[in-house]
């Protein structure tokens, strides 16, 4: 098992789960998003989501409402979304500008944040064009992914997650070419509301003990024990081989043209990337708390720009079909269920299952979230 983590992340020997009051106080979700959303990189877009110079795309994290704009062909900004004049939001959701030009009072901001002319109060001695801008919000790229970190003094992204970009380019070669899907047809991710806290999505994600008990078609489809869990600097990886059956009660897979052996990333916090048997494609979600026991899984889809063969359309529906009708709903169910469990009082903190031979049954990655969570946590 390839590991490389701070000395301090070594577990301490704990052998119980983060206690349930985790996942049930609003106090708890108020330090997380302090410590975590508002000091680690968040998944904001793919670039291709803004095409060319004016696009801009907005998103929030909590209540931190932010743009993103192509401001040149080769560079994305984030700027918040708030006029600095009387804090008007700019813009909504997605589109075109020229210029930000706030509906309040008219002040105006060029793509790269600096005011343009604030209207009626050009020679005000108020008006310095020097100082009044809108505010910036870190941006890198990790691929074509865009990230952002409300934290100015937060590692690049580069540094955070040293070789993730790497090994996803060792697994998917060609996903530079990948492009978001434009139609719900071709998703196999997906976005969805649970009622459950984002942590237990995330703990559900990062083990595969429960795949042969609580997942029966993706059970018959995939070689589940000879699955791998690795840990590196704030992210997981996990390599899970399928049994190489054409036939399999989840979905047809052709043998010669589709992805057999699938590959997952977890990056600490709340992001998961990830490239599922099948027809070739490639998703990356993020989890959006909103509440301590509501979470948004909102998911963006990569497809290749050409299908590899005539059939892998009618392959493609048909995973979308079970990704969406079985295997989401049973993880679902599967986290609301765990949720409802935390709040009892005959439930106090779990044990975690390491086995480090047996990656089917350990629980040593989602360990690893805890760990990395509670530093972060302080």
């Amino acid at each position: 098992m390839s590991l490389t983590r701070p000395a301090s992340l070594n577990g301490n020997g704990r052998t119980r789960v983060l206690a349930g009051n985790y996942y049930t106080s609003s106090e708890i979700l108020e330090r997380e998003r302090e410590q975590l959303f508002f000091k680690h990189w968040q998944y904001a877009c793919h670039s291709a989501e803004l095409p060319q110079v004016g696009s801009f795309k907005t998103f929030a994290i909590f209540d931190q409402n932010i743009i993103l704009v192509r401001i040149r062909d080769d560079e994305i900004q984030a700027f918040y979304n708030v006029c600095p004049h009387r804090g008007h939001r700019l813009v909504e959701g997605a589109g075109h500008k020229r210029a930000f030009v706030c509906p309040y009072h008219a002040w105006s901001f060029s793509l790269d944040g600096k005011l343009l002319g604030a209207r009626g109060a050009t020679n005000s001695e108020v008006i310095n064009t020097a100082d009044i801008c809108l505010f910036p919000v870190r941006t890198e790229q990790l691929l074509d992914f865009v990230f952002v970190n409300l934290d100015a003094e937060a590692k690049p992204l580069h540094e955070y997650a040293p070789g993730l970009a790497d090994q996803i380019l060792t697994s998917v070669p060609d996903i530079m070419s990948y492009r978001p899907a434009q139609d719900s047809s071709e998703e196999f991710g997906h976005s969805y509301h649970c009622r459950a806290n984002w942590k237990v999505m995330i703990d559900n994600y990062l083990e595969c003990y429960h795949c042969e008990t609580a997942h029966k078609t993706f059970n018959d489809m995939m070689d589940i024990p000879a699955s791998k869990f690795t840990l590196h600097t704030n992210y997981t990886f996990q390599v899970a081989p399928t049994a190489m059956k054409e036939k399999n009660n989840a979905f047809p897979l052709n043998l010669e043209h589709d992805v057999t052996v699938g590959h997952f990333w977890f990056l600490f916090p709340s992001t998961v990337l990830g490239q599922f048997p099948g027809v070739p494609g490639f998703y990356i979600s993020r989890f959006d708390p909103l509440t301590p026991h509501e979470t948004n899984r909102i998911t963006t889809n990569l497809v290749p720009k050409e299908m590899p063969d005539p059939d892998a359309v009618r392959r493609d529906r048909l995973r979308a079909e079970w990704t969406a009708d079985i295997v989401s709903v049973e993880d679902k169910a599967l986290c609301e269920n765990v949720q409802l469990g935390m709040r009892q009082r005959g439930f106090q903190a779990g044990w975690y299952v390491t086995e480090p031979n047996a990656h089917n049954i350990s629980e040593h990655a989602m360990r690893y979230f805890h760990d990395l969570y509670l530093d972060a946590m302080g």
